[in-house]
């Protein structure tokens, strides 16, 4: 982590790089990684640089969205294994059963909404909403990459919000 910290640390000046390791750093964040992506962001909050922020944002997003697709893409091939690994035994047919209906009831707006929140690790719902989509018939595939996009775009602007909000406060 701190690696990570000082990597984005010594590109942040240089924002073609910064954006470049924002948005790799977040299909990995999306693929395996359960670090929430927000670090990429402290910097433009701390010095209240909003249109930096704003494209850095953009950056996550697209990368955030890659990985979805990926993710998606997997899910769609390895989503018959599972349902066939899980009869055997009764509680994996349980949970495989609770996740579809999961995904099913919730759909877009579900996904939409666990991916918004600040700090949420992004990799165990776009897996679930991926491996759990009853076939690709639950989820539309370009619909469930717009709902992660949107989603980390909106996570930024919470996290914006959030940020000026308290440093508002403190300074009152």
């Amino acid at each position: 982590m701190v690696d990570l910290l000082q990597i984005l640390n010594d590109a942040y000046n240089t924002p073609w790089l910064y954006l470049l390791i924002a948005f790799g750093y977040a299909i990995l964040v999306a693929l395996v990684l359960p670090i929430p992506i927000e670090i990429a962001l402290l910097l433009p909050l701390i010095e209240g640089r909003w249109g930096y922020l704003a494209s850095i944002g953009l950056a996550i997003a697209a990368g955030k969205t890659v990985g979805a697709w990926l993710i998606f893409w997997l899910g769609l091939n390895l989503e018959g294994s599972v349902r066939k690994w899980s009869e055997r035994w009764r509680i994996a047919r349980w949970f495989v059963a609770k996740a579809e209906r999961l995904v099913g009831k919730t759909g877009y707006t579900g996904l939409y909404l666990l991916l918004s929140v600040p700090m949420m690790s992004d990799t165990i719902p776009i897996y679930v909403y991926s491996l759990f989509n009853e076939e690709g018939k639950a989820l539309e595939r370009n619909m469930f990459l717009i709902a992660n996009f949107l989603a980390a775009v909106n996570r930024v602007a919470i996290l914006a919000m959030a940020f000026v909000i308290g440093a508002n406060l403190i300074h009152v």
